[in-house]
């Protein structure tokens, strides 16, 4: 069985691997080393994160962990990860000179603003007498190598300031399951508890990453660890800066990796559902087409279409080369802010609250399809898969959106039994959520 951790969740201390040539390398090497942390550090601090509560009358302060958090505007905006911001309600901020502060509230007196699908939380720090913030330089992940350098700074157990080293193992890495939305950068930089919210730098001082979670079987660090990508952090981040919240960009087409044998195994990125009147049906996207390249960049992997398309704001235009029954075509699509539903006692928020997964109506008629599925949700835990056909929910047939959540609506359990349509099998599905 695998084991994943969030940094700021291992209690297991693990020791320090450092890599021999960070050691023991050339002279202009360690003077790179050197050079990067340098310019690096002051744009990182340390968080100890509190939970409070009332006794007689005051307020009592009971410290739940650590973690790291990285400066990205000169008036004092930083960022971290989600799972570090939600551990507490109050949060000190130590700069890297040693200077102390508190977390900033915003107008509504919540500390942080997050995408909780990132795994990126946004973070004020207080107004400090004569204090120049320096913000991070963003670098372009993209651009990121395998094999390349990188450097971690942050808060591991508390020891503030902790900088450690290592190479880019993997790009693009999915199906991690640390965030609903996964496009991570593997590296074997050593990292731990209270890494997190920390970041990932190139040799030249540049944002790569932010620090995120370990893969572990011990709790502690065990050679593999992961990082969002520094584009995607940007983006993510400036979007909470200016609107609160994520305006995500949706293009209306579910997709799924398909594996071809004949020479060689050769991965191809099919279309399995396109969402009635989204930016897909409008252009021309039809099912079964294979997603050849996204605005000029080759896609061939899951990760390479989050990434691409996870770096584009609403209101882009698109271009999306298709390949349909061996010719070539190439359409347009103008990225679009998908509208939220209108809230009801038990709607499709209850029902991604409940059961993790969320559903759209496919172009085909009479068709509603799972458009999206959280990791950490039952849907997914049952085995619930993107684009399957939903014909009917505990026995009572569903041809619309409206329809699947009347039938919704009226089920007074948290068990569900889904009839669906998978590659031309019907199967029945039934799961309980565990939620409150």
């Amino acid at each position: 069985m695998k084991h994943y951790r969030y940094l700021t969740m291992c209690m297991c201390l693990a020791a320090a691997v450092f890599p021999f040539a960070a050691a023991g390398g050339t002279p202009e090497l360690n003077r790179a080393f050197i050079d990067t942390a340098k310019r690096v550090k002051p744009s990182v601090v340390n968080i100890v994160i509190y939970q409070t509560s009332t006794k007689d009358g005051e307020r009592v302060y009971a410290k739940t962990g650590y973690g790291s958090g990285t400066i990205i505007t000169e008036d004092g905006f930083m960022v971290t990860n989600c799972h570090v911001a939600r551990k507490g309600d109050f949060y000190q901020v130590i700069m890297h000179d040693g200077t102390e502060c508190e977390a900033e509230p915003f107008s509504d007196g919540a500390y942080y603003i997050a995408d909780q699908k990132t795994d990126i939380a946004l973070m004020k720090i207080g107004p400090l007498p004569h204090a120049k913030f320096q913000p991070v330089s963003f670098g372009d992940s993209s651009r990121l190598e395998e094999g390349e350098w990188v450097l971690a700074i942050g808060n591991p157990y508390g020891l503030s300031q902790s900088i450690s080293s290592g190479i880019v193992s993997s790009k693009g890495r999915t199906d991690i399951g640390f965030a609903d939305i996964e496009d991570f950068i593997q590296t074997d930089v050593p990292i731990n508890p209270g890494n997190s919210g920390g970041p990932l730098v190139n040799l030249s001082g540049e944002l790569v990453g932010i620090n995120t979670a370990i893969r572990t079987v011990t709790g502690g660090y065990q050679g593999i660890s992961f990082a969002i990508p520094s584009n995607t952090v940007k983006m993510i981040s400036y979007e909470l800066m200016r609107f609160g919240k994520i305006r995500r960009g949706w293009l209306g087409f579910l997709i799924r990796e398909k594996k071809i044998l004949a020479k060689g195994e050769k991965t191809l990125i099919e279309v399995i559902s396109v969402i009635k009147d989204s930016p897909a049906q409008t252009a021309g996207i039809q099912r079964g087409d294979i997603i050849k390249e996204i605005d000029g960049k080759r896609i061939s992997t899951l990760g390479e279409l989050v990434s691409v398309v996870g770096n584009y704001p609403v209101g882009t235009k698109l271009r999306v080369a298709i390949s349909r029954d061996g010719r070539l075509f190439e359409y347009q699509l103008l990225m679009r802010e998908k509208s939220e539903p209108a809230a009801s006692p038990l709607d499709s928020r209850s029902l991604f609250s409940l059961y993790g997964i969320e559903i759209d109506e496919d172009a085909r008629p009479g068709s509603v399809v799972i458009s999206y599925l959280s990791p950490m949700g039952a849907g997914y835990q049952y085995g619930l898969v993107r684009g399957d056909i939903i014909i009917s929910l505990n026995g009572e047939p569903v041809r619309s959106r409206g329809e699947f959540l009347d039938v919704f609506r009226k089920n007074k359990s948290r068990i569900a039994r889904l009839e669906i349509s998978r590659d031309s099998r019907t199967y029945t599905i039934g799961f309980a959520s565990e939620a409150e």
